[in-house]
């Protein structure tokens, strides 16, 4: 996506509502990798390009098979059915801290489980609804795209958007914990390869999002959607 590193003011220049903001500020972690705007529907504003454009409609197509409302609405649906590392959090959270010892032990040299249950270690007490953040997350960036490209009205997208962020609404308490589950989500996808280096960026977002005063989650009370 875009290549641009310029940090956009949070200005809301079309005039929505807080409750629009919202649900925008759930797609901020892409949003803020890809250095789009937070505080309007369009993610590039009156600044998209026909180059960001192409760029986006090779985004759903390559990563998502997505090029219409009806593939796009199928994402969506693949990404509520997706609650990936709950499973493996459910099956492996009771060890003990020498049966976490052991078993590391025994996958010592498979670099996927070795992460996955240094995961479970790390999260088994705080996180009670696993990785939704991220498919939920990513669903609203894909949304976003999906108007920006012309697969769906104004309205169908602002209706999608209220759909999913009644979901993340019922899911979590906070901004952080929102994040926290996105950022499981990352990790779990990258099993084979995340270290330090890899979630470096990853991090870098999140404390963005959480610090920054241009940020959607300092300028968005979870509360302004009900």
């Amino acid at each position: 996506m875009s290549t641009t590193t310029k940090y956009h003011k949070f200005e809301n220049p079309t005039n929505l509502t807080q409750s629009q903001l919202w649900l925008i500020a759930t797609s901020a972690m892409l949003t803020e990798m890809n250095k789009e705007f937070h505080d309007t529907l369009l993610p590039h504003h009156i600044y998209g390009t026909p180059e960001l454009l192409a760029e986006s409609k090779q985004s759903l197509l390559r990563d998502w098979e997505t090029k219409d409302f009806p593939d796009l609405k199928g994402t969506i649906d693949y990404l509520y059915s997706k609650n990936t590392f709950g499973a493996t959090l459910n099956a492996w959270e009771f060890l003990t801290e020498s049966e976490f010892d052991k078993v590391q032990q025994v996958g010592i040299k498979e670099k996927g489980l070795r992460n996955e249950l240094d995961m479970v270690r790390n999260y088994q007490f705080d996180l009670e609804n696993s990785d939704l953040g991220w498919h939920y997350g990513r669903c609203s960036w894909i949304i976003r795209h999906g108007f920006y490209n012309g697969f769906m009205t104004e309205e169908e997208a602002w209706s999608l958007l209220e759909t999913n962020g009644k979901l993340i609404k019922k899911s979590f308490d906070s901004w952080e914990s929102f994040g926290l589950s996105y950022l499981v989500g990352s990790q779990y996808w990258k099993l084979n390869n995340y270290n330090e280096a890899t979630m470096k960026l990853t991090k870098k977002n999140i404390m963005y999002l959480l610090t920054n005063s241009n940020s959607p989650w300092l300028n968005i009370d979870w509360n302004d959607f009900e």
